[in-house]
């Protein structure tokens, strides 16, 4: 597969060194079981630089499980986890990998009603998350640029100063949920 097919996310400026083949998670032979029942058996996965790839298959056919084993919250039996070429995810617990920065979205997308657009924005760029840094936080000139670029990517950006954010439906809701993490990547 190509880059220019359609199926790779923005780099990171980091990325500009690295082949666009260079694993970022790389997934060896991981073999995880319940009580006997097999829920992944010798999965090897490679993702490259910027390739987007989507997990799907019926209930019961391990996407929640590789999901845990990628965050830590559940121990394979045997294999690998590889983030970029050299952390062993299988080593650390669940906040180390976080602060790897990898993490996880389930299905029910967010979207604070209370906060305009441009706030909801604001809370989904990188940054101390922490409680006292939430609530004292003020955006650099330089994320301020990003956040305007987001809006206009988004087809947002008169929408910035004004109200609330309108209740949308959940259709509405998932793009938003998935552009919003795209760019802030």
């Amino acid at each position: 597969m190509q880059p220019d097919e359609g199926l790779f996310t923005r780099q990171l400026p980091g990325d500009r060194f690295r082949e666009q083949t260079d694993p970022v998670l790389q997934l060896e032979n991981i073999n995880v079981s319940f009580d006997g029942f097999r829920a992944l058996t010798d999965l090897s996965l490679s993702i490259g630089v910027g390739e987007l790839r989507c997990v799907i298959g019926p209930n019961g056919a391990g996407k929640t499980t590789l999901m845990d084993v990628i965050t830590g919250k559940t121990r394979p039996q045997s294999g690998k986890a590889l983030y970029d070429q050299s952390v062993d995810l299988t080593t650390l617990d669940p906040v180390a990998i976080a602060r790897q920065g990898i993490g996880r979205k389930f299905q029910k997308p967010t979207v604070f009603e209370a906060l305009t657009v441009a706030e909801n924005l604001a809370l989904a760029m990188k940054g101390d998350k922490s409680v006292w840094a939430s609530l004292r936080a003020r955006l650099s000139s330089e994320q301020d640029d990003r956040l305007n670029e987001v809006l206009r990517l988004l087809r947002l950006d008169g929408e910035r100063y004004r109200g609330r954010c309108r209740p949308m439906s959940r259709s509405l809701k998932f793009i938003w949920d998935v552009k919003e993490r795209q760019c802030y990547r």
